[in-house]
């Protein structure tokens, strides 16, 4: 008569865990990493929304300057008819166009007089309440917003609330240039712009 043996395997205590310490130290990890990146894209996946240049001229663009390329690709939409009125916001105090926008030294007097350069405000919101003053002056209902694409959430959160609801906001995306570390710029622009918006959002809350 034949007896039979069966061998059990079991895990060794030690073994398992090891594993429960490692899953217990995952979970954790790739919670705080969702809640430290997930908040930050959201403004910039709801901005997809933002609407474009109208068809029709509009009253006016006002070109947020402090990041590159803002400066040239407001003043071509406006030569190519986006809009009537050409605003540089935060350029500095007295400094003159043709050191801002070179190409302007050869226009006619009268589109150089529908170039104004504002100097005083140093931030976005300034920016938004310096384009305000603009808007009532003006009595304008139309306008482009011109800012880098990482600065466009914030820029239009402040613009939407600042200015007048009848006032339409449309904007123009500003695209980083290439070269060395443009990744890593991109992303860190993004993140940093995307805790600024919510902060943003806290202080307007109360304005």
């Amino acid at each position: 008569m034949f007896s039979t043996t069966y061998a059990v395997k079991t895990q060794s205590p030690l073994l398992s865990g090891s594993r429960r310490r490692k899953g217990g130290f995952l979970r954790p990890l790739l919670t705080l990493l969702v809640l430290l990146f997930l908040p930050p894209a959201v403004p910039h996946l709801l901005s997809l929304r933002t609407p474009g240049p109208p068809a029709r001229p509009a009253d006016a663009i006002f070109v947020l300057t402090g990041g590159e390329g803002r400066i040239q690709e407001g003043y071509r939409a406006w030569s190519n008819g986006a809009a009537r009125e050409l605003y540089i916001l935060g350029a500095g105090r007295r400094v003159p166009i043709a050191r801002i926008v070179p190409e302007a030294s050869q226009l006619p007097p009268e589109a150089l007089s529908r170039i104004h350069v504002e100097g005083w405000s140093e931030n976005t919101l300034e920016n938004a309440f310096s384009a305000k003053s603009a808007v009532g002056e003006g009595k304008y209902s139309s306008l482009i917003l011109v800012t880098s694409d990482y600065h466009v959430p914030r820029a239009y959160l402040a613009f939407r609330k600042v200015l007048p609801p009848e006032a339409s906001v449309s904007v123009i995306r500003v695209r980083p240039e290439g070269g060395a570390g443009a990744s890593w710029r991109w992303a860190r622009r993004h993140f940093l712009e995307g805790w600024k918006y919510w902060g943003y959002r806290i202080l307007l809350r109360w304005e």
